[in-house]
């Protein structure tokens, strides 16, 4: 007997439908549906993939009952993709199949009855009001600015709490309430408050956590900064506030944690989890220590398992640690988080090995679709799903993904940026421009959003703001070896072949102390043209089995080596077949 079939509890996306009482939950709470809808519903998850006849769902449904037209049918399935936000035209879940009957796409799973359910109306929820200022416009402009940055800071972190913005929790002020009275209007257990204050060069933001409830003050700091680096000094300060307010308040864990995890551990995790949303070496080198001393103190803590394996994992995909040495971590630490819990984030760093290490592609799509049938809107699973079918040759289902999953949520900088980095590899550059531009205006501080403009702008032929571009990125991410090695090839593609040269001297120095993707330095000697060491390196990848090599026969950077025959032995070597089929989420 399947799970499916032995279960009365199943899940699928963002939803998990009681069979026993004919309740539909999303993320928690209950969405409002009839009956006959829901029994159709419960007909269609016993049987995924498969298509359910018209007259066979009207005669589970309607026993005994002649129904004219199939009136009924049509109006039940029209209520049934309301209640999931389905588009008939564009469907996620109910596929119609002609005129014969229809077609449940997603992948369903099994959960225990007895499994508990956080509603929204269960998690705590935080409003933030914009921080005022005291020193006229241009403080005004900072007070918004960092209010702004500190919404992108807060949803970049995902944390288990609702984030009420200050479009509500304004709407009501020229009434004259007071802050408590307005955050009992939206129902929040928790209010963010501050100001700034900016004079003779220097920024100052204060700001305080009050409980409502309790009208309390939880958490408050001040933040002094001095330079001329004002977007710094922004991104700077607000990343600290979020990392601050997400440790101030008491956050239940997932139930298979609630017994397990102290609060220093899960303190750890939480700066871990800031540093690791930076994506860049110095970032990734602070947060694992954390992760590692999370997991010592409780070796039961699934979650900072699954981090310290996709803290690994970047190490390897940002071509700054060996795979030989990254890897067998991303798949000893993903391993003893599956051992305890079965997360979308665990089974994402699996995938990521399969993958990019093992070269393994059955085993790396198994790993992704489960990963999305746990959250369909894990950004990394997405992101590498969408990866994979492009090393599969097979881009413009990694942009359809992507384009699904941007409209899950439009407002993830870093999922426009998997976007935009698809549509590079299908060669549609305008469309790139456009979803990268978005996400750079999202979040400007995300480096691997500069990077992927500069791709774009070089393929377009805008080779000064190609440069600009990665020049940005070397700025953002702490002056990467990685980034460092984008600017290189702009340069080169420019016609400043000497300032090229300066970087990659300073790469292949790097590679004799320190590790550094072979990957990447091939990148700049194709700009050089200089061939046979491009294809020298690119040899040296598949040797070491950089996690980059895979995508190698279609990287656009090397499309003037495509038709030398060294370069097709080389990619032979790691290449994909096509996968059999493609998993919706």
């Amino acid at each position: 007997m399947t799970d499916l079939e032995k279960s009365n509890r199943l899940r699928f996306g963002e939803f998990a439908a009681d069979l026993t009482t004919g309740e539909l939950f999303k993320h928690g709470a209950k969405v409002p549906l009839q009956d006959k809808p829901f029994q159709i519903l419960a007909l269609l998850l016993r049987r995924p993939k498969q298509l359910l006849l018209r007259q066979e769902i009207i005669r589970n449904v309607w026993p005994d009952t002649f129904v004219e037209g199939d009136l009924c049918l049509n109006v039940a399935i029209r209520r049934l993709r309301s209640a999931l936000n389905d588009d008939a035209s564009h469907p996620h879940f109910i596929e119609t199949v002609g005129s014969r009957g229809y077609r449940f796409m997603a992948a369903a799973h099994g959960s225990p009855t007895s499994e508990a359910v956080v509603s929204d109306s269960e998690r705590p929820r935080v409003a933030l009001f914009p921080l005022k200022s005291f020193m006229g416009a241009q403080s005004d402009s900072l007070a918004a600015s960092i209010t702004e940055l500190l919404i992108i800071q807060l949803r970049r972190m995902n944390p288990p709490f609702a984030i009420v913005t200050p479009e509500f929790t304004t709407e009501r002020a020229h009434k004259g309430k007071s802050t408590l009275s307005l955050c009992r209007e939206v129902s929040a257990d928790y209010v963010l408050v501050g100001a700034v204050l900016e004079a003779d060069g220097e920024v100052r933001v204060t700001v305080r956590l009050l409980k409502c409830q309790a009208q309390a003050c939880v958490w408050a700091e001040s933040y002094t900064r001095q330079g001329e680096d004002r977007f710094g000094i922004q991104e700077d300060i607000s990343r600290n506030i979020a990392c601050s307010v997400i440790q101030s308040i008491p956050i239940p864990l997932r139930p298979s944690h609630l017994q397990l995890v102290a609060p220093s551990a899960h303190e750890s995790y939480l700066h871990g989890c800031c540093f690791l949303s930076k994506l860049t070496e110095v970032a990734i080198n602070r947060c694992i220590p954390l992760f590692d001393e999370a997991v010592r103190e409780c070796p039961q803590f699934a979650l900072a398992w699954a981090a310290l394996a996709n803290a690994h994992c970047a190490l390897a995909r940002l071509g700054i640690a060996a795979s030989r040495k990254a890897f067998p971590k991303v798949k000893s630490a993903a391993d003893k988080a599956l051992g305890i819990e079965d997360l979308a984030e665990a089974r994402t760093a699996l995938a990521y090995y399969h993958f990019l290490y093992e070269h393994d592609w059955n085993a790396a799509e198994a790993a992704f679709v489960r990963a999305l049938a746990i959250d369909s809107r894990h950004p990394l699973a997405v992101g590498g799903y969408a990866q994979l079918l492009v090393a599969l040759g097979r881009p413009e289902d990694g942009v359809a993904m992507m384009r699904r999953a941007c409209d899950l949520d439009p407002f993830s900088s870093y999922t426009k940026i998997m976007l935009g980095w698809t549509l590079y590899y299908s060669k549609n550059y305008e469309a790139a421009f456009s979803q990268l531009k978005h996400a750079v205006e999202l979040d400007p501080s995300l480096w691997i959003g500069h990077t992927s403009m500069g791709m774009v702008l070089e393929r377009l032929g805008d080779l000064d703001e190609t440069v600009a571009e990665f020049r940005l990125a070397v700025e953002h991410s702490d002056n990467s070896f990685l980034a460092k090695a984008h600017l290189a090839y702009g340069l080169a593609k420019r016609g400043d072949k000497a300032g090229a040269g300066d970087i990659l001297n300073s790469l292949l120095k790097l590679r004799q102390r320190h590790y550094f993707s072979p990957y990447w330095i091939a990148v700049v000697y194709t700009a050089l043209n200089e061939f046979s060491d491009a294809l020298k390196w690119l040899a040296i990848a598949t040797e070491e089995r950089c996690s980059w090599i895979v995508f190698a026969r279609e990287d656009p950077k090397f499309s003037a080596l495509h038709s030398d025959p060294r370069f097709r032995h080389i990619v032979d070597r790691v290449a994909a077949p096509t996968l059999e089929h493609t998993s919706s989420f």
